[in-house]
C-alpha cells in the first residue's frame, strides 16, 4: 500500500537579507494513513516550514510533497485553495478566534466554508462546551478556546 504522505527530497529556502536561510534541506519521509507522528527538532530547523508546506500555506522550492496520491507542490493556486480548505486541518497554537464573536458565532463563521458543515452547537456539545457556546474568547480557558478553534 502506498504511503498516504510522502516528501521527497523537498528544499526551501529564504533569503533574509545577505544571508541565505534553508529552511528545509531535501527533506524526505512517509506517513501512512492514521499513523500518529510526532515532528521534533531544535528551533530553526524546519518544523514549521514543512507543516506549512503539507498544509499548503507555503511552497517548495524543489521536491515533491504527495499527499493522498496528489502532488500538492505542483497544484495551482485555486486548486491549493481548494485543498487547504477541503482537504486539510490545522490547530494553531494561537487559536485565531474572533475576540467580538462568541464561542458559536466562531463555529459558525469557519462552517460558512465547508461542505457539509455539521450544526456549530452540536460541535460544540460534542466538544463539551454546551454552556459556553454564548461566551467570548476572553471568557473562555485555553483550553476550551482551542476547542472552539477545533
Amino acid at each position: 500500500m502506498a504511503a498516504f504522505v510522502t516528501l521527497r527530497d523537498v528544499r526551501k529556502e529564504y533569503r533574509m537579507g545577505e544571508v541565505l536561510i534553508k529552511a528545509s534541506d531535501g527533506i524526505s519521509f512517509e506517513l501512512e494513513k492514521g499513523e500518529f507522528v510526532v515532528i521534533v527538532g531544535p528551533s530553526g530547523a524546519g518544523k514549521t516550514t514543512v507543516l506549512n508546506m503539507l498544509g499548503g500555506m507555503d511552497t517548495c522550492d524543489s521536491g515533491e510533497i504527495i499527499v493522498d496520491g496528489q502532488d500538492i507542490a505542483k497544484l495551482k493556486k485555486k486548486e491549493i485553495t481548494r485543498y487547504r480548505r477541503y482537504d486539510i486541518g490545522f490547530v494553531f497554537q494561537f487559536y485565531n478566534l474572533v475576540q467580538n464573536l462568541t464561542a458559536k458565532e466562531n463555529v459558525e463563521l469557519a462552517t460558512q466554508i465547508c461542505r457539509d458543515a455539521a450544526d456549530a452547537a452540536q460541535m460544540l456539545e460534542k466538544v463539551g462546551l454546551e454552556d459556553r457556546m454564548d461566551n467570548f474568547p476572553a471568557q473562555l480557558s485555553g483550553g476550551e478556546q482551542q476547542r472552539v478553534s477545533i
